[in-house]
């Protein structure tokens, strides 16, 4: 589980709790921006349906869905409360589906690419300033005081959590399982009134949880055998090499 990762992997418990407070400005930006996301393009396509009801809001009460943050501080994906959207009122129905269901997952991407350059832009900052040098693979603090020590763990869990959780966010959501933005996209670009579409609206709720739970009894599994079986785990790993990757290229 994330929350017990995080306080087991660390034997400072003031970087564990400072962890966790990245981790959840993280998640509430993530996904209030995700959600804002929809709203603001289904207007643009001429649909006033979350303006209408205040979703249209950075205000985290109207976005955050409490069973999906607890999933996402649990097992690391989660989902917010959908906008409310009212395809009738799109100008064009097939670009308004399309455009307003990517829009979220996009925002994602976007926020996962900045944080990856602030990751990259806090480096050179401590290296110019001799507080972290790299060497064999690996990053050393050279003897900063406590208050450094502390700000830099803070803002590298900030940007490094910004870019896992904001790509595990976009991978999450494109699965195109109902009711989540990758469905909305299938549901655009298949024929009308088709089973597959049926069957979502119908058992696509069931569905998901059951993905969810098939996710984390895998992981379970392959760390019995010492394999990693979880797609989003192999994914999250892959993430942490790139955010290595560029944090050395930095140091040199």
């Amino acid at each position: 589980m994330l929350i017990y990762n995080i306080f087991s992997g660390h034997e400072d418990y003031r970087i564990a709790v400072l962890t966790l407070l990245a981790i959840v400005i993280v998640i509430f930006s993530s996904m209030i921006l995700h959600e804002l996301a929809h709203g603001l393009v289904a207007l643009a396509n001429g649909d006033y349906t979350a303006k209408m009801r205040g979703r249209l809001t950075l205000n985290p009460a109207k976005h955050i869905d409490v069973f999906g943050l607890i999933m996402m501080l649990l097992v690391g994906f989660g989902w917010a409360k959908p906008v409310p959207v009212d395809s009738r009122n799109f100008r064009n129905y097939k670009k308004g589906m399309i455009t307003t269901s990517l829009a979220g997952v996009t925002v994602n991407f976007i926020l996962a690419l900045i944080s990856l350059a602030c990751i990259a832009i806090m480096t050179a900052i401590f290296k110019s300033s001799g507080i972290i040098v790299g060497g064999g693979g690996y990053i050393y603090l050279i003897s900063p005081s406590a208050a450094v020590k502390y700000a830099y763990y803070f803002f590298y869990y900030l940007f490094a959590y910004g870019v896992l959780i904001n790509m595990t966010l976009m991978l999450f959501n494109l699965i195109p399982v109902y009711p989540l933005d990758g469905f909305r996209v299938a549901e655009t670009l298949l024929p009308p009134d088709n089973a597959y579409v049926r069957f979502n609206y119908r058992y696509g709720n069931y569905t998901l949880i059951g993905l969810i739970l098939l996710s984390v009894v895998i992981g379970y599994i392959g760390k019995a055998f010492n394999v990693e079986l979880d797609i989003f785990s192999l994914f999250q790993k892959a993430l942490v090499k790139l955010i290595d990757a560029v944090q050395m290229g930095v140091l040199g």
